[in-house]
């Protein structure tokens, strides 16, 4: 759950049409009252009652893998729009994370791991091929996902670049993109910003630009929220 200004006090909203595909709990109308309009028939799905529970997870993580994966029934995932590559975002309240381990064994790739007490970090390799990156710890961990996604298509060259890569943060010159506010095409608020501040100043400028808000269009009133700031600031004299 993302806390976000643009929601009005006491509402929530999540997307009606992901389902099974898109997260392991995504068929979110199954939650919706089962209540008709008695004229037309058509069902109240566009908004209920919720009540809602914080859920603290033993561990939440980070996936990128080229294949698709099955997941146990005790991990909760969500998919997220990555370019080339599958990327989920994981979280479980066991603390077992050896069936990820295990599914690399069988695959019979080349493991690299760093560990922490409450963290995990493994990057799969194949014949100097990433495969697989996994970045695990108690809060759910920051990673460079440029960096992260480039490591697929251009592997990095000498061991203290997969080191770094195995951080989840390996530098190497690709800009840090910072939150993706663009699922669609991986675009990010400090790409958004960077355009803005060149001359972007409206949503379809953005989007002729960088593509974000020209597909399902669900980003557009983020994009227009970001762009009403970096107005704002500029009436006050802020650079």
């Amino acid at each position: 759950m993302v806390i976000q200004a643009g929601l009005r006090e006491g509402t929530a909203f999540t997307p009606m049409h992901w389902n099974n595909r898109f997260a392991r709990q995504g068929r979110v109308n199954a939650l919706v009252a089962p209540v008709c309009d008695p004229q037309s028939g058509q069902p109240e799905s566009k908004q209920t009652a919720v009540r809602i529970t914080p859920w603290q997870p033993r561990w939440q993580g980070e996936l990128f893998i080229r294949e698709e994966i099955t997941f146990p029934p005790f991990v909760h995932w969500w998919r997220k729009a990555a370019e080339g590559v599958a990327r989920f975002t994981l979280a479980s309240d066991r603390d077992d994370r050896d069936w990820l381990l295990a599914m690399c064994r069988e695959q019979r790739w080349q493991l690299q791991t760093a560990q922490t007490p409450q963290g995990l970090n493994i990057l799969a390799w194949q014949t100097g091929q990433l495969m697989l990156g996994f970045w695990s710890d108690a809060i759910k961990p920051e990673t460079d996902d440029a960096a992260v996604i480039a490591a697929f298509r251009h592997p990095p060259e000498n061991a203290p670049e997969r080191h770094g890569l195995l951080s989840g943060k390996p530098g190497g010159g690709i800009p840090d993109q910072g939150r993706i506010i663009c699922s669609c095409f991986s675009v990010g608020e400090c790409a958004i910003q960077q355009a803005i501040a060149q001359g972007c100043d409206s949503v379809q400028a953005l989007g002729k630009t960088l593509r974000c808000g020209t597909n399902c269009g669900s980003c557009v009133p983020e994009l227009k929220a970001l762009l009403a700031q970096t107005a704002s600031a500029g009436s006050l004299g802020f650079s």
